[in-house]
């Protein structure tokens, strides 16, 4: 019989130390400290037992195990944390990370969303109403689904999980244990990351965003913001969901290692050779991963999806028209409307090259042809024309 136990989800998610171990404690924050009391601790009795994800920042004190009962530690990936000691503003923080020209690039980014949009930005945790979580939490996941399809990942396991997080999530806010931050766009979330917090540590789980603002970078307005919460709430360190990518190294100040923590009986021979294959069989992962192959193998796997699903996807050209032409248009068209999905990356992409505003702009169809669009701003005209490829 076989048993498998995620570390992170025990102790970010369900806020709670496995059963096999005893005490856990961490370098980076003292409030960062479970303790199972003796009666609470059980000793593996299946024949193979696998407790994932354990990061090496936290100690841990197992429970003397039976003789038959052996412990294999095996390294798997890295993990990214940012650590706050010793930082005291968000422009502490990133001038350590980033050069001058990079941080004003970022601060342009900032300026630029929200001159381009109405935006607010607002850390649900400890209050919301189960109306906007609701609304939030499907929208979340719209996001996350349509991002996960740009990605090529056609079997993202958050995803199969929402039916969990919906009822896990909502609870855990109210009582601090969890968070949305939101970046809105007026009364539309466009970048949400969903958080699990442990006194003063937080993990990040989840992030996406509405790809139609991907030339906005609020990923990155996410993280300042995000930062800058978490030094003025006294946070110890925020750590982020596996992953090794380079905004991570960029973004990060500690990198450290997960391990995998495998029981099993080593007077079954059943069980020891079962674990002797599951150990080879990662350590061979996790060599293929330190040298690059696993990336480049998903990367092959999402090249050949989009080229399977190209058919499905419209070609669009831009093409921009002096702003004293006069252009025959048919109807003006609320482009907020989901037929006209299709068009909003367009549309916020000539707003970002423009310096445009939302708020400002008009959009018409063609007089005589139903695939070609006028895009109207306060100085600037763009005629965006659409086909299927």
């Amino acid at each position: 019989m076989n048993e498998i136990l995620d570390f992170r989800e025990h102790i970010f998610l369900l806020d709670k130390l496995p059963e096999f171990y005893k005490t856990l404690s961490s370098e980076y924050s003292n409030d960062f400290h479970f303790t199972n009391d003796d009666s609470c601790i059980r000793k593996p009795k299946n024949n193979f037992i696998l407790v994932k994800d354990i990061p090496r920042y936290v100690n841990i004190e197992g429970k003397y195990l039976p003789k038959n009962i052996k412990l294999i530690t095996v390294e798997q990936y890295s993990g990214f944390l940012i650590n706050f000691k010793s930082v005291d503003s968000v422009d502490t923080y990133l001038k350590s990370r980033f050069g001058n020209t990079s941080r004003y690039k970022l601060r342009r980014s900032i300026k630029k969303l929200e001159a381009c949009f109405d935006i607010s930005y607002k850390m649900y945790f400890g209050d919301i109403s189960k109306k906007e979580y609701d609304f939030v939490f499907e929208e979340f996941f719209r996001l996350l689904q349509l991002r996960s399809i740009e990605k090529g990942i056609l079997d993202n396991r958050n995803i199969k999980r929402k039916n969990y997080y919906y009822k896990l999530v909502y609870p855990l806010i109210l009582k601090k244990k969890a968070s949305f931050f939101i970046i809105y766009n007026g009364s539309n979330p466009i970048d949400i990351c969903l958080n699990f917090h442990v006194n003063n540590i937080v993990y990040q789980l989840i992030r996406t965003y509405d790809i139609n603002y991907s030339k906005f970078n609020t990923g990155y307005i996410d993280l300042i913001k995000q930062i800058e919460w978490c030094i003025n709430n006294n946070i110890s360190f925020i750590n982020f969901s596996y992953g090794d990518f380079y905004w991570k190294r960029r973004w990060c100040n500690t990198i450290y290692k997960y391990d995998y923590n495998i029981f099993y009986n080593s007077k079954s021979i059943k069980s020891t050779a079962k674990t002797f294959i599951y150990v080879t069989k990662i350590k061979i992962k996790h060599v293929l991963r330190e040298k690059g192959l696993m990336a480049k193998y998903h990367e092959m796997k999402r090249k050949i999806n989009n080229i399977f699903n190209s058919a499905k996807k419209l070609e669009i050209e831009t093409h921009i028209i002096d702003f004293k032409k006069e252009v025959n248009v048919e109807t003006e068209i609320y482009f907020y409307k989901a037929n006209y999905n299709f068009l909003k990356r367009s549309i916020y992409e000539f707003l970002f090259n423009f310096n445009e505003k939302e708020k400002d702009i008009k959009i018409y169809n063609l007089m005589n042809n139903s695939n070609e669009y006028l895009i109207v701003g306060k100085e600037n005209k763009i005629i965006i024309k659409t086909k299927s490829k």
